[in-house]
């Protein structure tokens, strides 16, 4: 019985795996003949490619592609400002800031001591993050 259920269900797998396997096969042959019928084969002096190109530069179709442009263009952008929320401005890349030393500042400028002769201690004020002000 149960050697049964398991031949059962392993054969069920491999017809589902040759339907699939077939399915797709009779799909890339649709295709494959589609394309071959769309550059082949003339519909009276061109084929069928050559026709919907030609259709494709005539002003009508550009309106058209304008047209479309023009109604869809507000709808993305709608839908990306309601995806992504408010459009946040961030800078892309820190400027270059000269290297700061916790204890002297600015390095290479001076000779590493402040005017009072001793170097000054550290402060917040002092650490900057690159990209920072």
């Amino acid at each position: 019985m149960v050697r049964e259920i398991c031949s059962t269900r392993a054969s069920d797998r491999i017809l589902t795996l040759v339907y699939r396997l077939l399915r797709l096969l009779i799909s890339l042959a649709f295709l494959a003949g589609s394309l071959w019928f769309a550059f082949s084969v003339k519909l009276g002096g061109r084929t069928f490619a050559e026709h919907v190109d030609r259709i494709g530069q005539t002003p009508e179709a550009h309106d058209l592609i304008e047209g479309t442009r023009a109604t869809v263009n507000p709808v993305l952008q709608e839908a990306t400002d309601r995806m992504l929320g408010e459009h946040i401005e961030a800078p892309t890349r820190a400027e270059p800031e000269p290297a700061v030393h916790a204890n002297t500042g600015p390095i290479g400028k001076g000779a590493g001591k402040s005017s009072g002769g001793a170097p000054e201690l550290s402060s917040p004020d002092h650490v900057k993050l690159p990209g920072r002000r």
